[in-house]
């Protein structure tokens, strides 16, 4: 997960699992949708709308991924 979000927001590949993915990494509207069908299409899950708020850091978008497809879906 972290690579893929890597390559989408376009950013180094140290970059802190508490980052804000907006106001840290500067991913914008365009890119914060491509990491939301890339992590679906990757893991098979449907992010539920209301759930997008939790995807802000990569912390919390394995939380969220976890939470939706089961611990072992993330390592």
């Amino acid at each position: 997960m972290e690579q893929t979000l890597r390559e989408i927001a376009e950013t180094a590949p140290d970059f802190a699992g508490d980052a804000d993915l907006r106001d840290d990494l500067d991913v914008d509207s365009h890119r914060a949708v491509e990491i939301v069908f890339e992590i679906e299409r990757t893991f098979d899950i449907k992010i539920p709308d209301d759930r997008f708020g939790e995807m802000r850091t990569l912390n919390g978008t394995v939380a969220l991924v976890r939470s939706l497809k089961g611990a072992t879906a993330v390592g």
